[in-house]
């Protein structure tokens, strides 16, 4: 089959330094394509949107530059904005996706500049420093809300809203892989510098990601057998996978062809994005991007309006009696674009926010970390909270509040059941209680991932110094940052990156609580569906 493409011709003509724009297509006949796994087209394997560009203008910060291929995107057309806010000078591209390693070259920008882009909603811009390969920010998504795209200090970029505190402390946490390929039952333990705490077990083939710190030391074991030991592990943050190996038993063949697949895929990952890829690699290759919505954040400030239908309850009766028949304004306020953070005031009503601890209360046990899948649950000194479990069909009142959600989450409520949503998390704090440092999303042999992670606060601090606020310690472009929005509020933030990858600075705690109590409740939404 015959592919056709519009090739976009470009004439810049300068005339006492006016910019005019002349456009002229040609319709070329090109070879077949193929559809890759994720079904974008390529030709001799590279993107098909192609962009064709002209350098030969004076003035770049003032030059409208038009994108006019469509395939990445719907039909809409929008001009916008690139500012560039640092001190020195960048350069825009246009990237085919967020899989590609192709870039296209759309100007260079001034400190303290502006340029005009025409393009379309869905395409992705980055920008990097002038005349290197450094990206300097997050790339940029075009969306029908947004029409002005800034490029600033990471440094500025957590700051503008009350709720949210620069910690000004740069933390060495960081996420380790464990796999097995030992023919038998194998016990994890970090070296706590006397008998080891146990940290889980793994079997052959298995693997298991786990939150730690520079520098700990990880020991695998025969069983509880600690005179046979297989492994022992100094953790480093260049290092993501550590492999557990038994030389008088090497694992089957095929295991060592599939972890040089990920090996190779992992050092170009890392040679294309500058980071090193975490999620899940097995037979066909790297988890997919996720196929869920995910709102975009482009500037820090940038407002996102949503209006829910599902009214919220005042009082304990009948929908008619109770819930309010006006519509609920849900606003999504970008405070951190890496990770991508959301601030949602006003989520929940006083009676609502009651109602969920009113439920919680009586199924309250002590909580725990780990997954079945790997590793095995257990409790652990870093989390010390008491939680409990709600499901959706609880009460009416939890009927509603999904719907909300799902609004606000820009989903179909009918993937909030047990298909991709987990029953809603409560958990309760008392004064020095915490959770310490971790990830939502873990590895475990499967692609499936936590990929959403909605906060709703059920209390109201008593001071400032409270504590109890959500912390993220690789935020803030390392230096950390927390947030308290108050009771009622919400706070979103995405797990995955736009092409699948688990975000490494989505790390996050629960700081200790130091007046007072604290309920929070943890919803979370499973890409592309719940394992």
């Amino acid at each position: 089959m015959n592919i056709y493409v519009l090739l976009l011709c470009v004439s810049l003509l300068l005339d006492n330094l006016a910019i005019h724009k002349v456009f002229c297509g040609e319709v070329l006949e090109l070879q077949e394509v193929e559809v890759d796994n994720y079904g974008d087209a390529t030709i001799d394997g590279s993107s098909r949107n192609d962009v064709y560009e002209e350098d030969n203008y004076e003035d770049e910060s003032s030059l409208e530059t038009s994108i006019l291929d469509k395939s990445q995107s719907d039909t809409s057309s929008v001009l916008v904005t690139f500012a560039n806010r640092f001190n020195y000078p960048i350069t825009l591209y246009w990237q085919g996706d967020s899989t590609s390693n192709e870039k296209f070259k759309i100007g260079d920008i001034e400190p303290n500049s502006e340029i005009n882009v025409d393009t379309f909603i869905g395409h992705n811009f980055y920008a990097t420093k002038l005349g290197s390969d450094e990206k300097v920010q997050t790339s940029k998504k075009i969306t029908k809300s947004t029409s002005e795209y800034s490029f600033e200090p990471l440094e500025k970029m957590v700051t503008k809203n009350p709720f949210v505190t620069i910690l000004n402390v740069r933390t060495t946490a960081m996420s380790a892989k464990f796999r097995c390929f030992v023919p038998s039952k194998v016990h994890i333990w970090y070296d706590n510098g006397q008998d080891g705490s146990f940290q889980g077990f793994l079997t052959l083939g298995k693997e298991y990601t786990i939150n730690t710190y520079e520098g700990h030391v990880f020991y695998f074991t025969e069983g509880d057998d600690k005179t046979k030991e297989y492994a022992r592990f100094v953790m480093n943050k260049d290092q993501v996978t550590y492999l557990v190996m038994d030389p008088e038993r090497p694992p089957p063949n095929s295991y060592l062809v599939q972890q040089a697949k990920e090996d190779a895929f992992m050092a170009e990952y890392l040679n294309r994005t500058g980071i090193r890829w975490r999620h899940y690699f097995g037979p066909d290759g790297p988890r997919p991007p996720p196929s869920l919505h995910m709102w975009p954040a482009n500037n820090i400030g940038e407002v996102h309006k949503v209006v829910s239908h599902e009214g919220k309850w005042i009082c304990n009766g009948t929908s008619e009696e109770c819930q309010s028949k006006d519509p609920v304004p849900i606003n999504l306020e970008v405070v951190s674009l890496q990770p991508r953070v959301f601030i949602i005031p006003n989520f929940l009503s006083d009676f609502e926010v009651e109602e969920i601890i009113r439920i919680a209360i009586p199924l309250q046990g002590g909580s725990q970390v780990g997954n079945a899948d790997g590793g095995g649950v257990r409790k652990s000194e870093t989390r010390t909270s008491k939680n409990s479990w709600i499901k959706r069909s609880a009460s009416p009142v939890m009927e509603s509040i999904s719907l909300r959600a799902a609004d606000l989450l820009q989903l179909d409520e009918k993937l909030l059941t047990n298909r991709n949503a987990e029953d809603m998390q409560v958990v309760h704090y008392l004064r020095d209680q915490k959770y310490d440092s971790h990830h939502d999303w873990g590895v475990s042999g499967y692609p499936e991932s936590r990929f959403i992670t909605l906060l709703f606060y059920l209390t109201q601090m008593p001071s400032p110094n409270a504590g109890g606020e959500t912390s993220f310690p690789k935020g803030a472009n390392g230096r950390g940052f927390k947030v308290q929005p108050g009771k009622g509020s919400a706070v979103l933030f995405y797990n995955l990156l736009e092409d699948g990858n688990g975000d490494d600075l989505a790390l996050h705690a629960a700081l200790p609580v130091n007046e007072g109590e604290k309920w929070l409740a943890n919803f979370w939404v499973w890409d592309p569906k719940r394992k």
